[in-house]
């Protein structure tokens, strides 16, 4: 049993019915046998099997058994004979008619099946299609589907006919009418004679340009498949030692099929880099990190890798390829992309962010892929200019002839001597030039056998019949083997062959290496499909069952279990969509796939983590709990920028949630996020309180609603509850096992506690567990080293705290990290300011400001132009005394602040204000204290209620009031005091 590309053939004797009513049965029997036997014999003769009688009608099956390239032409050739040769016969009766036949061909998969009871059946709509195609023909006519017209448009004459309504289908079908033979010639297309000269000519002027400016610059290099877009390139590049210095030259493929193909493509890069780069190669021996980063990036493109423990984030694995170019790039480098069609979002924005972090190394990017690249939403995809895409067109007949030619004669092709072309051998160069329609593929695919490949939904069927005709050519121990291979993905081991209990002998595999269908791993074990269309076409030939049995069985083994328990759902859907086993089946692939695209979240690969998230949400059986995969699909939107579909994706659970922690969990993601727009009303939170109340063992629920208590409290100035339910939500995700959400929290954790009333050496020994903790994940260690360096600069360890920020801001330049820039910024001007460098800290404040006004964070980037200001007007001047120089500038910019005190939150607040009262600016002084002593009682920030108190003693000692200034200065010294900031306390007594 299997499913093949096959094409099916109806015809019958046109006015049979009347005829049998008239005349006699003997004649009329003798008449069946006449055209039985020119219907069985012509069939035959074209290598096709005629699989039934009925009556007057014969459905004849071609490919069923063996597939050949030609199966549409012979069937067409097939009905053009049988119409000639029963036009000859004549109906029985004194004056009887010529006999007629009408005829309907289709090509499409079928299930082919053989038994000792029923024989070789055909199964398939395309049965139903060309039975159907046969009734809409009238007498002499033939009838076929688009696919068969595709395969055979050129060799014969055909003429579209409107689109037929046919009993049994929704739509109406398009359908051809078949009216001659055809000369064969390929129609002119358009396209100019070509050689390639001209494209190879623009890639070596791309890299001369490149090596001579040492710019690096993207090519794409776009054509349809199989038109010659890798060849091309590969010969472009050996080239370009004639204009200039020999390149370090890389090749990457993006498989068109399984879970780990953006990993695969990046693996080569940073293989074929350590192979033939020294400086690459030392690079990987002596840093570990590199080395680190390497290894677990080629697990995970070989599925070696536990789904639970995340691989490195996308920052870290581009930071090492970035780190791998810059060491190879003493000579010039060419790094070659190819089938990105195949490349997920991810890999292609990997792909943009490489060149745009590296303008000054002389690299030429060189893009391959399909058209449809340029319809991709990527940045770099967008702004391609024509100069930058070098646009690849079929061949002129005369070129196809020359290519073909040259394989056959360099004893290119497996089975062909290498020796002047005899006659034999002109004939097949013949029949390549006139199949290949200028497309060096099908040329290629009529001489070997070989092409990159595409799903078989996309491939052209003509493709499809050549690949089923090569695979029908080899031994069945190789034909079982490529079949096998094929459900574990693009690239397999020969362990994960073993776990489907059929074997691989070492006969197939050395075979199918031998005719370059397969390739060899970096390991030994390991294999990977050499012609894409190969694989997907082993694939669709399976039987369904038999897919979905083994898709089971590798995802029940930890093989990619996400991809393959996905595979087995849709499968089973397909088969048996009433199965009662479909629930459990969707539940583990939500499960798995839900496993997936948390990794992606933590890894901050949001395409991929979006992506995993949806499917894992939409697999979630009605009956099951849909909470955690819809929380962390909601995030994945979230953090990708997309807050709409974030809010409805828990919103649509809350409406139509069949249990209650569905219901309540999503509704606190739904306040989380609205609290993070800032409009969140607290009566609300009550009201979600009460109901979490009554189930207190509600963890998910519960972590969520104290993330949103945290976003509450911070907004009001209220640090220390908002550290309490910081802890209270990673009480709750421990409960769960939620690592996640705990590593998450811990940095939430540390980052609140800058602020609340924790003692500094307190929250000092909470940022040396994390470093630990987050020791391979830089993108985690930002946030902790910068509040380790606002702890030490706060206890005046000058020395701790640029080690500190020397580090964050090695990870923040190497990872490209804007945010984490900006947290190494506050904390960097915090240090400067304590140290009286108030020019460096007004410089960092700005630089952050800046950067979170890009990015919409008003309220803070608000707070941090008040610090700026504040630093400005502490220039030049002794602490000793009131500020005099910049003060005047300074004095402007808390004035306009003020203006906006509404938008910012409750530490920008105070320090306008209490800035704005030191200055003597802002309107009236009473007013601006009143409000300020309000908003004091309100905060529990012991840091920012010593800096306030420091600027009131600073205004009271301006305004003659000594004992108020020395009585505020010494509530700013308790308010340090309370939590150990000893720096701050010795500037307040060395100013008292």
């Amino acid at each position: 049993m299997s499913r093949r590309l096959v094409v099916v053939l109806f015809l019958d004797l046109v006015g049979w019915t009347r005829l049998a009513e008239r005349v006699d049965p003997e004649p009329l029997q003798q008449l069946l046998e006449q055209y039985y036997e020119i219907c069985s014999s012509t069939v035959e003769a074209h290598g096709g099997v005629v699989e039934k009688f009925i009556g007057d009608a014969i459905m004849a099956v071609f490919g069923a058994d063996t597939s050949q390239e030609d199966d549409a032409l012979r069937a067409l050739r097939t009905a053009f004979q049988i119409r000639a040769e029963v036009g000859d016969l004549r109906t029985p009766g004194a004056d009887g008619p010529p006999a007629q036949i009408h005829c309907g061909i289709a090509a499409g998969e079928a299930l082919v099946t053989r038994s000792a009871r029923a024989g070789m059946r055909v199964v398939g709509d395309v049965v139903n299609l060309a039975a159907r195609l046969q009734s809409a023909a009238v007498a002499g006519e033939i009838v076929v589907n688009r696919t068969v017209a595709d395969l055979a448009r050129r060799h014969f004459v055909m003429a579209p006919v409107p689109p037929l309504t046919l009993k049994g289908k929704a739509e109406p079908v398009p359908a051809f009418l078949v009216t001659g033979v055809g000369t064969g010639d390929r129609a002119p297309d358009g396209a100019p004679m070509v050689d390639r000269g001209g494209e190879r000519t623009r890639l070596r002027e791309a890299y001369r340009a490149v090596v001579r400016d040492r710019r690096s610059r993207l090519v794409a290099v776009l054509g349809p498949p199989g038109i010659g877009k890798t060849r091309l390139v590969a010969e472009a590049v050996g080239e370009f030692a004639a204009d200039g210095p020999e390149p370090t030259a890389v090749f990457a493929t993006c498989p068109s099929y399984g879970p780990t193909g953006n990993q695969a493509a990046v693996v080569q890069v940073l293989d074929a880099l350590t192979r033939q780069s020294a400086p690459a190669r030392d690079l990987v021996r002596t840093n570990s990190r590199v080395a680190a980063v390497v290894t677990s990036l080629r697990d995970a493109a070989l599925s070696r890798r536990d789904g639970n423990v995340p691989g490195p984030g996308v920052e870290e694995a581009s930071w090492a390829v970035r780190e791998l170019l810059t060491a190879a790039a003493t000579r010039p480098l060419v790094v070659v992309w190819d089938g990105l069609e195949w490349a997920g979002q991810s890999l292609l924005l990997f792909v943009g962010g490489l060149i745009d972090s590296l303008p000054d190394l002389p690299l030429l990017m060189i893009c391959v892929a399909r058209p449809e690249l340029a319809e991709r939403d990527v940045p770099w995809v967008r702004a391609l200019h024509e100069h930058d895409v070098v646009d690849v067109r079929p061949l002129e007949p005369p070129d196809s002839a020359e290519l073909a030619a040259s394989l056959v004669a360099a004893g290119a092709l497996p089975d062909v001597q290498a020796h002047a072309l005899d006659l034999a051998d002109r004939v097949l160069v013949d029949r390549a030039t006139l199949y290949g329609a200028g497309n060096p593929l099908f040329i290629r695919l009529m001489l070997e056998s070989a092409t990159p490949g595409r799903p078989l939904d996309d491939i052209p069927a003509s493709i499809t019949a050549m690949v089923g005709a090569m695979i029908d050519r080899l031994p069945a121990h190789a034909q079982h083997l490529l079949g096998v291979a094929s459900v574990v993905g693009s690239t397999f081991t020969a362990a994960q062959i073993a776990l489907l209990d059929e074997p691989a002998p070492d006969t197939a595999v050395e075979f199918l290496v031998q005719r370059r269908l397969l390739g060899t791993g970096t390991e030994p074990g390991e294999y990977f499909f050499a012609q894409q269309a190969v694989h997907e076409v082993a694939y669709r030939r399976l039987d369904k069952q038999r897919r979905l049995a083994w898709h089971r069985r590798l995802a029940e083994h930890g093989v990619s279990p996400g991809f393959h328990f996905e595979a087995a759902v849709r499968l089973l859907g397909e088969l048996r969509p009433d199965d009662a086993e479909l629930g459990a089946l969707a539940a583990c692939a939500a499960e798995a796939l839900l496993r997936d695209g948390t990794a992606a979240l933590r890894q901050r690969d949001m395409p991929a983590a979006t992506d995993l998230l949806e499917r894992a949400f939409a697999l979630v059986p009605p009956d099951g709990s849909r909470s955690v995969a819809a929380i962390r699909f909601s995030d994945a939107l979230m953090l990708s920028g997309d807050m709409s579909r974030a809010v409805d994706v828990v919103t649509e659970v809350v409406r139509t949630g069949v249990n209650e922690r569905d219901r309540r969990a999503c509704m606190a993601q739904q306040h989380l996020l609205a609290a993070r727009q800032g409009r969140i009303p607290e009566t609300t939170v009550a009201d979600l309180l009460a109901e979490l109340d009554r189930d207190p063992t509600d963890h998910l629920a519960w972590c969520r609603f104290e993330q949103l208590r945290v976003q509450i409290h911070l907004a009001h100035g209220r640090f220390a509850a908002a550290e309490r339910a910081v802890g209270a939500a990673l009480r709750h995700a421990r409960a769960i096992g939620d690592g996640y959400e705990e590593d998450r929290l811990l940095v939430a954790l540390c980052e609140v506690r800058q602020w609340s009333p924790t003692p500094v050496a307190e929250k000092l020994a909470v940022c040396a567990e994390l470093l630990d903790r987050f020791a391979a994940d830089r993108f985690l260690l930002v946030p902790v080293l910068a509040a380790q360096a606002r702890g030490l600069a706060l206890l005046g360890d000058d020395c701790g705290a640029r080690a500190a920020l020397a580090e964050a801001e090695a990870a923040v330049d190497q990872l490209r990290l804007t945010m984490g820039q900006v947290l190494t910024d506050q904390a960097t001007g915090l240090a400067c300011s304590l140290h009286g460098d108030h020019v460096e800290a007004e410089r960092h404040y700005r630089r952050a400001a800046d950067a979170l006004e890009r990015f919409g964070y008003v309220p803070v980037a608000l707070t941090l132009r008040v610090q700026a200001a504040r630093e400005l007007a502490s220039q030049g001047t002794d602490p000793a005394t009131p500020p005099v120089a910049g003060e005047r500038d300074a004095a402007r910019q808390i004035v306009a602040l003020l203006d906006r005190r509404d938008e910012m939150d409750v530490r920008g607040r105070l320090l306008c204000m209490s800035a704005a009262v030191r200055l003597g600016v802002g309107g009236d002084p009473d007013a601006l204290l009143g409000d300020i002593l309000s908003l004091l009682e309100r905060t529990d920030d012991p840091c920012l209620r010593g800096d306030v108190y420091v600027d009131l003693a600073q205004t009271h000692r301006r305004l003659g009031n000594d004992a108020d200034a020395d009585a505020m200065a010494g509530a700013a010294i308790d308010s340090y005091h309370a939590v150990g900031a000893t720096r701050a306390m010795r500037a307040v007594k060395a100013w008292t």
